[in-house]
């Protein structure tokens, strides 16, 4: 009895494998859940550029292609741009992108796996080897790509990278898997620079598994002309790193191989200490990359011949590996030298996520060969069998003791995410916590002051209390028009003014156009609070518009000026309600003309003062 029909006939051992190709999959959703920064948090702060252009009508489309250090992450900002607007920067709702594509790139690999072992023929051989991608894929060891919803981009790249690879080298003949797959890349090159290698380890392979090595073959040259035309698109006006400093060949090396071996060194022995420890001992993982690269070129060598016969095993195999290993030069390359971790920073958490594709290579390759039979005689002795089932027992079982260990490190972004949202107060003086947020003090305060000013992110939902300023009757609509100014002046109460409110009409019936341009003005300050743009077109008959400003802790008492300009042409401009003030109260309401012309009226507008609590 060969070593597959051995055991393949227990079933109690398939079962127990498929409750352990689960768990990593359960432990996953339930630390994201727990221990998710839920406030804008360090380089993620850069996306309230996006956000707040949004919400003050000056967003453009094509500023989400602008380089970010040495890539342009325009899916990342696209989606997280727009699921903002939809929430208000409710940053909890971005782990369900989290979550879609970790789940669906490890449907990719199941897929894969299904598409090289049947499932019912090989059920153990099946079975194992998707435990070994699950422990890999869901491994620990990448735990800031998951406690930290900027990794999205990530994840991201992750899931269009494997789903490229998938297509390609599963259907290599196939025209049509060609063109979805360069679509993938396409997205996971304006997502994460990765996406780049992605595009040369495919034209690669299908060069390599070319008869005639030194001529270009079809799928070759198309993949070259994709590569063509990123580079041009992509390249121009890229800061391709932001570090002067290079490495040594030896850096690089050492780097490389930390870097490639960090996901199976985290999986064997957990260094992690918090959620932003980086071990300083590179020798474990560098060990450990040692190991993956050597058995990664024997195996390439193995199935050179099975790769020129385009076998979907061997070139997943040289894929996944030239893959991992031009993502670790070039990473090795911007941070080998980058700063006082230097080579260490091959063992980042972040970094696993593409130095994995090593380990998956080979996991599918041995895989094949065992289920189909080709190593029968090589694992026929009774004794390698029993050494390599105690190997990977020993493998799951060291694997499933750093899931354990790891739950400190999610209980430390736990603990961090509660701290980081005691670092918004209302107010924008600066707060030792501040350092928390983002390095840089100007950031920090363009962020608060935005997301105070927009009621978004920690601000959103957050009680207020309005305060109506008395006003007598109605007198007429103010039409904004023509390019006609209306100025207000009013006095704050209260301390924390927050929102001035201003009611709208309609006069000339729903079908209203142009822009209405609001301004709020510190009157002993001599500069303004705030301005903002409203679309008169989705203005409704009495509406009453919040106009929000940044937290004013200091506004009792205090002057202000609320000034409405119109670009409307006239008859088709919306208006501002007018009132006849009372006694006690006689605001002078300034209106300027288009003209220059300047009158002043004995009227209000109808507005409410909202503060915070």
């Amino acid at each position: 009895m060969n070593f597959t029909m051995a055991i393949a006939k227990r079933s109690t051992i398939r079962s127990i494998l498929f409750l352990f190709v689960a768990l990593p999959v359960v432990y996953t959703f339930v630390a994201i859940q727990y221990a998710s920064i839920t406030v804008p948090f360090w380089d993620h702060t850069e996306l309230i550029h996006w956000i707040a252009a949004w919400y003050d009508g000056n967003f453009s489309y094509s500023s989400l292609l602008e380089p970010h250090n040495h890539s342009r992450p325009l899916v990342y900002r696209f989606i997280m741009v727009f699921n903002a607007a939809l929430t208000d920067w409710d940053i909890r709702s971005e782990y369900v992108y989290m979550y879609l594509v970790l789940f669906a790139t490890f449907g990719c690999h199941v897929w894969i796996l299904r598409q090289l072992i049947s499932p019912a023929m090989q059920s153990i051989i099946y079975l194992v080897a998707l435990l070994l991608i699950s422990l890999v894929f869901f491994s620990p060891s990448g735990h800031n790509n998951h406690w930290w919803s900027m990794m999205f981009q990530l994840n991201a790249t992750n899931l269009f990278v494997t789903y490229s690879f998938l297509m390609v080298f599963i259907r290599p003949k196939r025209l049509t898997n060609h063109v979805l797959a360069a679509l993938s890349c396409w997205l996971a090159v304006f997502t994460l620079t990765n996406g780049l290698f992605a595009v040369i380890t495919i034209g690669l392979v299908f060069q390599l598994s070319t008869k005639q090595m030194l001529r270009l073959n079809r799928w070759t040259l198309f993949w070259v002309g994709n590569l063509t035309a990123l580079l041009i698109l992509y390249l121009p006006g890229l800061a391709l790193s932001t570090n002067p400093a290079r490495p040594t060949l030896l850096q690089l090396a050492q780097f490389s191989l930390a870097y490639l071996g960090a996901p199976l060194g985290g999986l064997l022995l957990f260094q992690y200490r918090n959620m932003f420890d980086i071990p300083v001992s590179i020798v474990v993982n560098a060990a450990c990359g040692a190991f993956a690269v050597t058995t990664a070129v024997l195996l390439c060598w193995q199935s050179r011949n099975k790769l020129r016969e385009q076998n979907a095993a061997a070139m997943i195999l040289y894929g996944f590996t030239i893959f991992a290993v031009m993502s670790a030069i070039a990473t090795g390359w911007g941070r080998a030298a980058f700063d006082e971790y230097g080579i260490a920073n091959g063992n980042s958490s972040r970094y696993t996520i593409f130095g994995a594709y090593i380990m998956l290579g080979q996991i599918y390759y041995l895989a094949v060969r065992i289920a189909n039979g080709s190593w029968n005689n090589a694992l026929s002795s009774v004794k390698l069998q029993r050494y390599i089932a105690v190997v990977l027992v020993a493998f799951v079982f060291l694997s499933f003791v750093s899931y354990g260990r790891a739950i400190n490190v999610y209980a430390d972004a736990h603990r961090f995410s509660k701290k980081l949202f005691e670092a918004y107060p209302w107010g924008l003086h600066p707060t030792i916590q501040d350092q928390s947020i983002h390095p840089d003090p100007k950031s920090v305060y363009r962020l608060k002051s935005d997301l105070q000013r927009l009621e978004l992110g920690p601000y959103n939902g957050r009680q207020f209390y309005s305060q109506a300023l008395p006003v007598g009757e109605f007198k007429k609509a103010g039409l904004l028009s023509g390019k006609r100014q209306f100025t207000l002046s009013f006095t704050a109460a209260e301390d924390g003014l927050k929102a001035v409110a201003v009611t709208l009409v309609t006069p000339n019936g729903m079908n209203t156009s142009g822009s209405i341009e609001w301004q709020v003005t510190d009157v002993a300050a001599a500069q303004p609070v705030a301005r903002g743009i409203l679309d008169a077109a989705r203005i409704k008959d009495w509406e009453t518009v919040r106009l929000k400003l940044p937290y004013l802790n200091t506004s009792k008492s205090r002057e202000y000026l609320l000034t409405l300009t119109s670009a409307a042409d006239d008859g088709r401009g919306a208006g501002v309600a007018l009132y006849a003030p009372l006694i006690n109260f006689k605001p002078a309401l300034q209106v300027t003309e288009q003209n220059g012309t300047k009158i002043i009226e004995n009227l209000s507008f109808g507005i409410r003062l909202d503060y915070t609590k």
